[in-house]
C-alpha cells in the first residue's frame, strides 16, 4: 500500500488524515506574506460589518477568521496556489471525483486571545447534497495543543448531518447539539508544522479551543466538492435566516 493509499485509507476511517510538507516552507512564507499585506494595505478599506470578516472582542485589528479569503484579497497568487494541479488530483482522490473549488478562509488565532471555535460539521454550514465535500488546513505555522490547534471526533463523519444549534459566536455560527453523542467518539489532536495539512471531510466534526499561548495559531484553507452535487437551497435559506437573528442578537 502506497502513501496515498495508507492516507486515504485513514480519511474513510477517521474523517480526517494529515498529509506532511503539501506545502514548502517557500509556499507558506509567500502565503503569510500575502496575508499580511492584505491585513496591514486592504482590511481597512473593508466594510467592518462585512459578514466576511469576524473581528475578536469587537477589535478593529484583531482577527479571527476571513471567509471568501480568496475574493477579499483579489490575489492572484491565492487563486493559482488553490487551483494547481497538484491540489486539484489531491482532492480528486480524497472525493473520487472531479472537484469543485468551493473557497479559501484565514483562521487566525492570535497569541493570548484567540478565540475558540465550537464543536460543527462543515457540510451544515456548506449544504452539499450528498455531503462529498472537504478541506485542506494548512498550517502556516506551528499548531499544537497549546495554542488552539483543531479537534477531531474520530468516525463521526459516518453518521450523516447532526443536529446543530445557535452557538452566537462569531465565524463559527453552529454547534453540536447532542454533546452525549460526542462522547463515543475518541477526539484526536493533531499537531501541525507549517505546510502540513489536515484533510478532512464536510461531515467529521470538530472545533477548537483558545490560544492563551504565546505562540500564533494560523490556519489557512481550501474548500473543494464533488463537481456532479447541487446545494441544498432550503437549507442554506433557514441556515442564513437563523444566522441574520444571530447577527442581530449580538450587536
Amino acid at each position: 500500500m502506497n502513501k496515498l493509499d495508507t492516507l486515504k485509507k485513514l480519511y474513510n476511517d477517521r474523517g480526517w488524515v494529515v498529509y506532511k510538507k503539501l506545502f514548502s516552507l517557500d509556499e507558506i512564507n509567500s502565503i503569510n506574506l500575502i496575508i499580511n499585506n492584505f491585513l496591514k494595505n486592504k482590511l481597512k478599506k473593508i466594510n467592518k460589518r462585512s459578514r466576511s470578516i469576524n473581528f475578536i472582542e469587537n477589535s478593529k485589528e484583531s482577527i479571527k477568521n476571513i471567509n471568501s479569503f480568496h475574493e477579499l484579497a483579489q490575489c492572484e497568487e491565492i487563486k493559482k496556489i488553490s487551483k494547481k494541479k497538484s491540489i486539484l488530483n489531491l482532492a480528486s482522490e480524497f472525493l473520487n471525483s472531479e472537484p469543485e473549488f468551493r473557497g479559501c478562509e484565514l483562521f487566525a488565532k492570535p497569541a493570548k486571545k484567540g478565540l475558540s471555535s465550537p464543536d460543527h460539521q462543515d457540510n451544515y454550514y456548506w449544504a452539499v447534497k450528498g455531503s462529498n465535500a472537504l478541506t485542506l488546513w494548512i498550517a502556516l505555522n506551528i499548531s499544537n495543543k497549546n495554542n488552539g490547534c483543531l479537534h477531531y471526533y474520530d468516525g463521526s463523519h459516518k453518521h450523516g448531518i447532526l443536529e446543530h444549534k445557535a452557538s452566537f459566536e462569531k465565524g463559527s455560527s453552529q454547534k453540536i447539539l447532542d454533546t452525549n453523542f460526542l462522547s463515543k467518539f475518541k477526539i484526536s489532536y493533531p499537531e501541525l508544522e507549517p505546510g502540513d495539512t489536515i484533510i478532512h471531510h464536510s461531515l467529521v466534526v470538530h472545533g477548537s479551543s483558545k490560544n492563551t499561548s504565546e505562540k500564533n495559531r494560523r490556519g489557512w484553507t481550501i474548500q473543494f466538492k464533488d463537481k456532479n452535487a447541487s446545494y441544498d437551497l432550503d437549507h442554506i435559506k433557514a441556515y442564513e435566516k437563523s444566522l441574520n437573528n444571530q447577527i442581530q442578537l449580538r450587536q
